[in-house]
Order: C-alpha cells, then sequence, then structure tokens
C-alpha cells in the first residue's frame, strides 16, 4: 500500500557509487542485524526492495519514545510511510566484480533500528562496502524482537525501549550497561562475519535461514574492519574500539557521550571521525570528545552548521521536505546535502583517514562544515 502524503516510495541513495546494493537479515540468539552489500542484481521491481518499516511494532515503539500515542503513529504510518522501500534488493547475492570487500559495523542511535539509516548505509555499500547494521536488544531499539522455540513452534518474544528520565540517580549506570551490551554485540557481529568469511555459516540462525550465506565465503576483509555510529551508536564506536582493536577506525555521527566511563574514554584510541551537528551538541558532551581528540594523532572533529540530530537517518526523507521542516527532522542545510557529506566524508575517511576526509571537506563542504568545536551555547544570546 502506498501513502497517501506521498515522498518516493524507495529511499533513493545520494551519492551512489558503483554497484547496485543488496540485503539480508541475520538473527541468531542474542544478535539481529541487516547486511547490506553490493550485487549484480538488475532486478528492478520495486516490491523486491525491503520495507523500511517491517512491522508496525516499529512505528509504535517510536512513538512510545517520542511520547505519540499508537493511534497516531498509525496514522503517521498509513498517510506518509505506507511501503516505503530502502534502496535495496532483498535477499540478492553478492556482486562477484570484486575479490574481496571492506566491512563496516553500524550502530544505530537511542530510539533507532537496523533500517533507519538505510540511506546511509545503502550508500556506503553501493561504493562496495558490506554493511552489518544491528538492531541492538538492550532496550535502547524503538523496538525489536527475540525468537525462542516454544513446543516446536518459534514465538516472537518483544523487547520494547526502556525509558529513562532526565536526572534519574541511576541514569548513567543504566545507560553504561547498555553499552556496554552494545558493545557485545558489535564484537559478535564482528566474530559472525568472522565465521561467514571462513566458509562457516553460525549454528541456529533464527532469521536467514533461506539465504546462500557460503557466498561470502573468503569475501571480507576481515583486518580493515570499521564501526560507524550515531548518536548512542557513536558512544558505542568509541567504547568499542576501547574494548577490542579488531575494529581499525571508527565514524561517530553527532556523537552523544553521556554512557561512555573514564576508562572507555581513556582507551578509545583508534583513528577516530566525529562528524557533530554544531545546533545540537553542547558543551558538556563536546569536552568528552575534547579528551578523546588527542588519544590518537589521526583523530578529526568537523562541525555541521545547519543540520539536525537526524539528518544523518532516513527521517528526513521519509516525509515530504515541507513535513520534514514541520517536523523538525530538517535544518537550514538542504538534508540531501548534510547526508551528501556525511557520506563522502566517511568514504574519505575510511579509505584516506583524516586527510583525506579534511581534504573533501576542505574542497567541496568548507561553507557549512568547519574544524570549529562549537555546540548549541554559540548561538545563545
Amino acid at each position: 500500500m502506498g501513502s497517501y502524503i506521498s515522498s518516493p516510495q524507495v529511499l533513493s541513495r545520494k551519492v551512489s557509487g558503483n554497484y547496485r546494493v543488496g540485503c539480508k537479515d541475520l538473527m541468531i540468539e542474542g544478535l539481529f542485524m541487516r547486511l547490506y552489500f553490493p550485487t549484480d542484481s538488475e532486478i528492478t521491481e520495486i516490491s523486491a526492495h525491503a520495507l523500511w518499516l517491517p512491522k508496525p511494532e516499529y512505528a509504535h515503539g517510536l512513538g512510545e519514545y517520542l511520547g505519540a500515542s499508537q493511534q497516531k503513529m498509525d496514522l503517521i504510518s498509513m498517510a506518509i510511510v505506507g511501503d516505503k522501500r530502502e534502496d535495496c534488493i532483498d535477499n540478492a547475492q553478492l556482486s562477484t566484480k570484486q575479490d574481496s570487500w571492506p566491512i563496516v559495523i553500524f550502530s544505530h542511535g537511542l530510539g533507532g533500528s537496523r533500517t533507519f539509516y538505510s540511506t546511509y548505509c545503502t550508500s556506503l555499500a553501493s561504493h562496495g562496502y558490506i554493511v552489518a547494521a544491528i538492531e541492538h536488544k538492550d532496550h535502547s531499539a524503538c523496538w525489536t524482537f527475540n525468537l525462542t522455540e516454544k513446543n516446536g513452534e518459534m514465538v516472537e518474544e518483544a523487547l520494547k525501549i526502556q525509558l529513562i528520565k532526565n536526572n534519574d540517580p541511576d541514569e548513567f549506570k543504566l545507560r553504561n550497561q547498555q553499552v556496554e551490551q552494545r558493545v557485545a554485540e558489535c564484537v559478535r557481529s564482528l566474530k559472525v562475519l568472522e565465521q561467514l568469511n571462513a566458509g562457516v555459516v553460525p549454528e541456529k540462525l533464527l532469521v536467514g535461514k533461506d539465504f546462500d550465506w557460503i557466498q561470502f565465503h573468503n569475501k571480507l576483509m576481515m583486518g580493515s574492519a570499521s564501526i560507524i555510529g550515531h548518536s548512542f551508536g557513536g558512544a558505542t564506536c568509541l567504547a568499542s574500539t576501547a574494548f577490542t582493536k579488531k575494529f581499525q577506525k571508527s565514524i561517530v555521527l553527532d556523537g552523544w557521550m553521556f554512557a561512555l566511563d573514564p576508562s572507555q574514554q581513556q582507551n578509545s584510541n583508534q583513528p577516530t571521525m566525529f562528524l557533530n551537528v554544531g545546533d545540537w551538541q553542547w558543551n558538556e558532551n563536546l569536552e568528552v570528545m575534547k579528551k578523546i581528540l588527542p588519544n590518537n594523532d589521526a583523530n578529526l572533529l568537523l562541525t555541521l552548521n545547519g543540520g539536525v540530530h537526524q539528518s544523518f537517518s532516513d527521517f528526513p526523507f521519509i516525509f515530504p521536505n515541507w513535513m520534514a521542516k514541520q517536523f523538525g527532522v530538517q535544518g537550514t542545510t538542504e538534508s540531501s546535502l548534510c547526508i551528501q557529506a556525511a557520506i563522502e566524508l566517511s568514504i574519505a575517511f575510511l579509505q584516506n583517514g583524516k586527510d583525506g576526509a579534511q581534504k573533501v571537506k576542505d574542497e567541496k563542504y568548507s561553507t557549512f562544515i568547519t574544524n570549529e568545536i562549537y555546540g548549541r551555547e554559540k548561538f545563545k544570546s
């Protein structure tokens, strides 16, 4: 079913590379992720593209996070989202045009899901990356689920978002516990990719049984794994690089640093690019980033002016342009330009590090991206 208030039915990529993109969900006990990867598929039917909102419960959970009723979210889903699709072919085969592919783990923000960053993730995949977008089971996703066997049948067990009030005396403890679980999931996802690269299909697949995972045998560049995350996912990236050096680089998209303890801040010393939205950041959060920046000379921090916190997600493109502004998911800098810059800077950093990203910023985006570190306090009179 289409939507009544229309934006494009397929969320098209903003910086397309040389490849079309396939995708497939994979779930084992304790881990759920969507893999995006280059494909040679020539399928064009819209129905072959993966649904952006796989179940209505995701909209309901997002509504709970935002303080909106199920009825309101159902109305938005029907009138605006409809059966909107990601720009990737579900169940497609991995491209055979390259011997092996670099890999990226992606961690969503608070209230996110494995699908909410498809514009960013499919764009990376079209440039030759295999991206594993995790749907975290720490009760930070808007909604997710486990599958368990009962009486010979698979039963869905809902995992709803855990709402924690600001200034709750246990807030840091709870968020730090969440980030530790997120790190465990990121590390486990890397181990699953290592298995696939070794030609081993994970035991007890709960989702993805019908897919040929053997095609990934010897196709993954495990020695150059990187990790990227938005907001809470940004903190997850840093905590992951503090836990293991298997992640060679990290990219923090408008990171929320609250959950990191001093040890995680100190030990996060892999090359990292921070890409902030100046209008969303604030001094206390930036102080944590300033502590981490000296950990590695290859670190880089850039600030985007005129964006919003959701600029790295699909939300600015789910709605028609006028409605995106009303809902606050588009700022004064055009959303397509924000995500284009984020993708091109990310690819430059992954391929050529700090100098590569700095060059792209200087040559293409210096009108609204700066090396200055600032937050919302700058705009207060």
